[in-house]
């Protein structure tokens, strides 16, 4: 079953595998103006490597992956023993190393902490207050909180009410003195019933909440809930 998986892959594109011609390959379909290198190479398994591509225009980056084998291309390399996919553990990996460089200068007042358990692990949890699998994660918050602490990021994915919401959750949650006063915030403002009153969260605040996901969008959160775990950020 693994050799046919590979196979139809293989079949997806048969070019060299020089950086140069990997390059070629991604020229081919982006446009004008958009610079495309080969930024790290190494190797998988079975004489497999996985190939970084990076994709920008100067004012955007984004890193792709693709994997080679001799002359060969392959979109992705599925593990079927050991139930992965290369492509979204590298991903991941590259994520977290941008990640870091944001989330190492960031300003507390954009974390809300829940637990203080130096015994645990901690996880770095984005999130966004109308997304309907954030909500599911603060269903199950404390059981979490029995295995790890959370840092929580608010970066929506969602429509300007869901930055209005962020904006309210980090003001009230700034004066709440423990995680069960947070949590209640929390769900309160990720209720899928909650209304923002008309006046209540100003332009330019809707604008910083705006600014405080943009950044890590360009780090690689381009989904949520986004979950790395903090030691993966402090590498």
């Amino acid at each position: 079953m693994k050799k046919i998986v590979l196979s139809l892959m293989a079949a997806c594109a048969m070019f060299a595998a020089s950086n140069e011609q990997v390059v070629g390959f991604y020229s081919q379909m982006v446009g004008e103006g958009v610079k495309v290198s080969v930024t790290e190479r190494k190797p998988i398994a079975d004489g497999i490597e996985a190939v970084v591509v990076n994709l920008s225009n100067g004012q955007v980056s984004q890193d792709e992956v693709i994997f080679t084998k001799g002359d060969l291309l392959f979109p992705d390399i599925i593990d079927l023993k050991a139930q992965k996919a290369y492509m979204q553990e590298i991903k991941k990996e590259i994520a977290a190393k941008n990640i870091s460089k944001v989330y190492k200068n960031e300003q507390k007042e954009n974390i809300i902490t829940l637990g203080n358990d130096s015994k645990k692990p901690t996880i770095v949890m984005f999130s966004d207050p109308e997304c309907p699998y954030c909500r599911l994660e603060l269903e199950k918050i404390e059981a979490t909180l029995k295995e790890s602490n959370v840092k929580l990021i608010l970066t929506p994915v969602h429509d300007v009410s869901s930055l209005q919401k962020s904006f309210l959750i980090y003001k009230d949650a700034a004066s709440a003195k423990t995680d069960s006063d947070k949590i209640k915030i929390l769900r309160k403002y990720f209720a899928d019933d909650y209304k923002v009153a008309d006046g209540a969260v100003s332009d330019a605040d809707v604008k910083a909440m705006d600014n405080l996901r943009q950044k890590y969008s360009a780090a690689g959160v381009r989904s949520v809930p986004f979950i790395v775990n903090l030691s993966d950020l402090q590498k």
